[in-house]
Parts: structure tokens; C-alpha cells; sequence
């Protein structure tokens, strides 16, 4: 056997035991992951129940407070939350619908765009974090009212943001694109 008949043949050797190695690597990750394997409706509900779960957590005390009315105290933890962690939009429906009850209609309206622009799940029938129904709740109930403030002050431009953002989430509930 000549130089190249032994390095050829050492290289052989190293090749079989580097696959090996990564075999067995493999049975025993394998092995390790005995959770069933989702598709993709139920590891999206998953995901959506692991979310919820989580939110519970995070929004305890606020939803005690909202339920105290206290509402000044639930929408100033919500800013903290939101200074924490600004890309979960369930702070701003929670904070849209303090709002909404301290009776700041286009004020909640804009909160529950942000919300909805954040995830567009939120007006996703299908999905357990739908808020359709309340949003357009207050859609009807704002709408009424904007248009009759329109009126007597047709060139108010937070009314017509007001009404620009009712629109909007009219489309997006009603699934339009944007």
C-alpha cells in the first residue's frame, strides 16, 4: 500500500465514525422529544393557550384594579407594562377597554387599532384572542356619536382621526386588507 491507499483509507475510517457519531446524536435527540408532533391548527391553539396563560400572569393585579374601577391605578401599571414589554398587544386591548370604560370612545378606538395592528389575530374568528365582537360593539356605539360631534364640528381633526380609525377597524374585522 502506497502514501495515497493509506490516507484514503484513514479518511474512510474518519468519515464512517463522524456518521456514526451523528447518528447516534440523532436517536438520542430523538428519543428525548417524546411530545407528540402538532399540526398546524393545534400548535396554534397551543401557542395561543401557552400566550394566554402567560397573560393571566402578567395582568393579574390590572384586571383586579379594572375591576375595582380603579381605573387610574390599572392603566398606570399597564404603561409599566408596556414600557417592559411593547410588543404584546394584549396591554393595549386591556388598556382600550379601560378607556372605553371611562368613556373616552376615539381615545379607545385608537388604542384598539395599535392592538390590532400589533397582531392581526385579534380580529381572526378562528383564533381564542378574537376581540371582534367588543371592538365592534364599540364601533356602533361610537360611530353614532362621532358622526353627530362631525357635525357640529366639522373641522375637528381628532374627530376625523376618530372616524379614520373606526373605519378602519371596520375593515379589518370585517377581513379587508390594508
Amino acid at each position: 500500500m502506497d502514501r495515497l491507499d493509506k490516507f484514503n483509507f484513514i479518511l474512510l475510517v474518519v468519515l464512517i465514525l463522524v456518521t456514526t457519531g451523528m447518528l447516534v446524536q440523532h436517536e438520542l435527540n430523538a428519543s428525548k422529544n417524546t411530545e407528540p408532533v402538532l399540526d398546524g391548527k393545534e400548535a396554534m391553539i397551543k401557542q395561543y393557550k401557552e400566550q394566554i396563560a402567560r397573560d393571566a400572569v402578567t395582568y393579574k393585579e390590572v384586571v383586579v384594579a379594572k375591576n375595582e374601577n380603579r381605573h387610574q391605578d390599572a392603566i398606570t401599571m399597564l404603561d409599566e407594562i408596556i414600557r417592559s414589554h411593547p410588543d404584546n398587544p394584549q396591554s393595549y386591548v386591556l388598556k382600550a377597554e379601560i378607556i372605553h370604560e371611562k368613556g373616552q370612545l376615539a381615545k379607545a378606538i385608537a388604542t384598539y387599532r395599535i392592538a390590532i395592528e400589533m397582531d392581526p389575530d385579534l380580529v381572526d374568528d378562528k383564533t381564542p384572542i378574537f376581540i371582534g365582537d367588543s371592538v365592534m360593539d364599540l364601533i356602533t356605539v361610537a360611530r353614532g356619536k362621532l358622526n353627530r360631534e362631525k357635525k357640529l364640528k366639522p373641522n375637528d381633526k381628532t374627530l376625523a382621526l376618530a372616524l379614520e380609525n373606526i373605519y378602519y377597524l371596520q375593515r379589518r374585522i370585517a377581513g379587508g386588507c390594508e
